[in-house]
């Protein structure tokens, strides 16, 4: 850490002072459904929801490896308040895409306004006058509680262009009946709904225009730091607390069996070759993900500040990484659950929490070990990237 800026040291150890509270209330924000007002503040104070707004805007600008080792640290100690840090705290850098009018209002009155998200495209679009209709459902919006905005994805029917609208609370209802679930609980990422609500033109945020590097926010946001792409952006907001989730189940491990004795035969379990090769092989994965999400990200910002753009083939591969920290992460906690002893089965376990939740993260798109794999396979294989569908979501 020494090697860091100030801003962004001062930023982790912010983050490192909220870590033992975050912890302790853990398990009340599992029950709550919802990370408390309390700590929502505290993570604001910290900085950690304008850690990637623009500087403009009251935001830091901070390096996203930064950013990113900020949300795992907070996901070690509860990893439903690490999704939502991480889900809701990467929505400033995405809003400085959109163009400025759209910047202006949501932050010049409240530099502190957030924004949730249910990118699926499942509620219904229509083009008006000046902008569009939304109606229907979106699922999933992480944390929308604490948030006075949403982005909402929808496909435009005439084009099949997908497109991502900025809409304040006012214009839609949170279904707080939608959100009952055994993994990630404590995120509340409930259903919204939307009946006819009006979404001008500059509150929407086109794939084509990330796609040709035409995004309206690069008029006043056009330094490196706005030009990551914006798929790995996302992927690695979803890996970050997942690798964090998983450095914490080892943490718990060793709390609880550095002194446990077994039921069975009396002899102490960390002597035991069983207990011993699967937290040594976790000890090495979770801790090879955190280095390795920083050394990406730092490579990535390396080459955009000199002016060079980063090849298709990284960019593959840091999909295909983010996309295997999930895996190879869960797989680790699931080989310590096996020999955690009777204690495993308790509701309030903190192992058991934190397993639950990894493998709630896992079944997130963002995990896609087939379809990031094959990209970079074929990248390294020499193929071309596959076609652009202006109807996805995201474009590498």
């Amino acid at each position: 850490m020494s090697d860091l800026p100030v801003a962004e040291r001062r930023f982790i150890a912010d983050v490192a002072t909220l870590l033992p509270e975050i912890r302790a209330r853990a398990a009340e924000t599992e029950r709550q459904g919802v990370v408390s007002v309390h700590i929502i503040k505290a993570l604001t104070d910290a900085g950690v929801f304008r850690a990637v707004q623009p500087r403009q805007w009251g935001g830091l600008e901070l390096d996203h490896a930064t950013f990113y080792d900020g949300v795992a640290m907070i996901a070690s100690a509860c990893p439903s308040t690490g999704w939502v840090a991480s889900v809701v705290g990467v929505h400033p850098w995405q809003i400085a895409l959109f163009a400025e009018a759209a910047q202006r209002e949501v932050w010049a009155e409240d530099p502190d306004a957030r924004a949730s998200s249910s990118l699926a495209p499942t509620g219904s679009v229509r083009r008006v006058d000046g902008g569009f209709l939304l109606s229907g459902r979106w699922h999933f919006s992480s944390g929308v509680d604490c948030c006075t905005w949403a982005l909402l994805g929808g496909v435009i029917p005439d084009g099949g262009e997908f497109r991502s609208f900025l809409v304040p609370r006012r214009d839609f209802e949170v279904d707080h009946d939608s959100w009952h679930v055994t993994g990630l609980a404590g995120t509340g990422s409930k259903d919204l709904v939307l009946s006819g609500a009006f979404v001008p033109d500059y509150r929407t945020h086109s794939v084509v225009d990330v796609y040709h590097r035409r995004d309206p926010g690069f008029a006043v946001n056009d330094r490196p730091y706005f030009r990551l792409p914006w798929r790995l952006v996302f992927s690695y907001t979803i890996a970050a607390p997942a690798i964090g989730a998983a450095l914490g189940a080892v943490d718990a491990f060793i709390a609880t069996n550095g002194t446990r004795v077994s039921a069975a035969y009396g002899a102490s379990v960390a002597r035991d070759p069983a207990v011993a090769r699967p937290l040594a092989r976790a000890l090495v994965i979770t801790q090879s993900a955190r280095m390795r999400l920083i050394a990406t990200w730092r490579d990535m910002r390396s080459l955009l500040d000199g002016g060079e753009p980063i090849p298709y083939e990284r960019r593959a591969q840091a999909l295909y990484e983010a996309a295997l920290a999930h895996h190879d992460c869960t797989d680790a906690i699931d080989s310590l659950m096996a020999v955690n002893g009777g204690r495993t089965m308790q509701t309030d376990g903190v192992l058991q929490r934190h397993f639950r939740d990894l493998l709630a993260m896992r079944n997130h798109p963002a995990a896609n070990l087939e379809f990031s794999g094959t990209l970079y396979a074929q990248a390294k294989l020499g193929l071309e990237p596959p076609p652009f569908v202006p109807s996805q979501r995201f474009v590498l």
